[in-house]
């Protein structure tokens, strides 16, 4: 039986009993049989219209909803499975628009230009702010504070996540965070032991160095095609935000490059880096740009000691391995004043702002982030649940394998050390990211001095 059929018999019964509750009562008071049989009647016919009122709320056959996401066909065909779900569940009826990553945003402009924007939105962490800000999504907070998307599980730092302007237009899918992956075995061989919480990228350097002289083994030139993710690090260990949250002000767009102290020591590392890879310490750059499949990466393949990800990735890593790989925080800086570790929104959740049918949409987010079926079959793709009793249903179940309990744990002690889960990027940060990223692979490659890499970075923004 359908639960949406057990959710309309289980309240039949509970009205039916209540009905019989209230009969009872009335034979009690000892009235004539005239007045009982009169008050019974009222009494059976109020029952029944709440009976009819109450299932049909169960329902919502008029509802349609058109839902928008990009992803592999892993994702597709997890999400369309709870989506038919919530439609055999409500009755409402949802249309799918799915593709892969490449052309998606482009897509969701022609659409929002045309004001035909699908009703619920997956939305990048890098083109929230714009959207947000050319009135195109609704603001959540209504349905936060109705109860229709439950929150009560969820910390209030994660939520703020999802707020632009003060606004909170995207509500986050999960979390994620950045990571070392490291081959246990190949650390065990060279007889270093696993990485501390608070070690330093001269601990993480010297490391790499002695897996090299001990076995052979290099490791991966950290977040090769993702500079970002390793300078956000950098930076966040001398208590910086990696963008500024004011707009206004271009010269504070990257407030970290103010600081010449900074600038000098993010130089040192990543000409250290450069060095270590003339050593043969790392992967040549030229060889791991040429991977494309997971099975290409050397750490899957047992060739390489260390490698940096986002913490999504661990799963599929660790599958493809063909064992556990270990997990650590990023080395902060060695004369920081904090970790680099943060967490992230994965992506978000929005309601378009022309949507016909917003409760419903907010009411399908909360399907998609508190019901536990939807949850443990959607998985940590789009990241680590915000809810605290999805967490603990995820450790709970018996299909929960050791790798996703491996990366529970490990946002779960990041969560630990990180106050607050990184706000949206600013507007038009995605051209700044592709600034850094040119930049960081040319000093990789030699290309560019590091001096020079760092100044175009620096000019990116003004």
């Amino acid at each position: 039986m359908k639960k949406r059929e057990i959710q309309i018999l289980s309240l039949v019964f509970a009205l039916l009993m209540g009905m019989m509750a209230a009969s009872h009562s009335v034979l009690a008071l000892g009235r004539n049989d005239t007045d009982t049989t009169a008050l019974q009647q009222i009494t059976d016919k109020n029952a029944v219209s709440q009976i009819f009122v109450a299932a049909s709320d169960l329902t919502d056959e008029n509802v349609s909803l058109r839902v928008a996401w990009w992803g592999n066909q892993e994702r597709n065909n997890t999400t369309i499975r709870v989506l038919d779900e919530h439609s055999t569940l409500t009755g409402a009826n949802l249309t799918y628009e799915y593709t892969v990553w490449t052309g998606y945003v482009e897509s969701l402009m022609t659409q929002a230009a045309g004001n035909n924007l699908p009703d619920l939105i997956q939305i990048s962490t890098t083109d929230l702010t714009d959207f947000s800000r050319s009135g195109q999504l609704l603001d959540l907070q209504s349905y936060l504070d109705s109860g229709v998307i439950d929150t009560t599980a969820i910390s209030e730092g994660a939520l703020c996540a999802g707020e632009v302007d003060g606004v909170l237009t995207g509500f986050v899918t999960g979390l994620n965070t950045v990571s070392v992956v490291y081959n246990q075995a190949v650390f065990e061989e060279a007889g270093v032991g696993a990485p501390a919480d608070d070690w330093t990228w001269s601990d993480y350097l010297e490391t790499v160095k002695t897996i090299y002289e001990a076995t052979g083994i290099p490791s991966d030139i950290p977040f090769l095609t993702e500079a970002r993710w390793v300078l956000e690090s950098m930076v966040r260990s001398y208590g910086y935000d990696f963008f500024s949250s004011d707009d206004d002000s271009n010269e504070a767009f990257l407030p970290w490059t103010e600081d010449e102290t900074v600038i000098a020591r993010l130089a040192a590392v990543l000409s250290d880096i450069y060095e270590r890879i003339q050593e043969g310490f790392f992967i040549d750059p030229e060889i791991q740009m040429s991977w494309s499949a997971t099975e290409d990466y050397y750490i899957i393949q047992g060739k390489s000691a260390t490698s940096f990800i986002l913490n999504n990735y661990y799963t599929t890593y660790c599958y493809a391995f063909g064992d556990e790989l270990g997990l650590a925080m990023l080395p902060k800086m060695d004369d920081g004043t904090q970790s680099g570790m943060y967490a992230l929104p994965s992506m978000y959740w929005c309601i378009s702002a022309g949507c016909e049918e917003p409760e419903a949409a907010a009411s399908l987010i909360n399907y998609l982030i508190n019901d536990t079926d939807a949850a443990l079959t959607i998985g940590m793709d789009r990241g680590v649940s915000l809810s605290s009793e999805i967490r603990s249903a995820f450790f709970a179940s018996e299909d929960t394998d050791v790798y996703t309990k491996n990366v529970l744990a490990f946002v779960d002690h990041v969560s630990e050390t990180v106050s607050a889960v990184t706000p949206p990027d600013p507007g038009n940060s995605a051209e700044v990211i592709e600034v850094m990223k040119e930049a960081y692979l040319s000093m990789m490659y030699g290309d560019l001095s590091v001096e020079e890499g760092i100044a175009q970075i620096i000019e990116s923004c003004q």
